[in-house]
């Protein structure tokens, strides 16, 4: 992970202060973040996607 997305994700996240305290970790925490949302299984077909709960019908 490049140092801007990382900057970006620790502001996103609010860990600015976590982050000058302990950057390794901050930094280790959103790799493995990032590797276990690289391993679900995506799809382009939006069909195939699941219907957030607002929105399902109701029976």
């Amino acid at each position: 992970m490049d140092d801007a997305t990382l900057a970006a994700l620790i502001r996103a996240a609010g860990l600015e202060e976590t982050a000058r305290e302990f950057p390794d970790d901050v930094r280790e925490a959103l790799a493995t973040v990032a590797r276990q949302r690289a391993s679900l299984p995506r799809t382009s077909d939006p069909t195939l996607e699941p219907t957030p709960g607002h929105l399902a019908p109701r029976r």
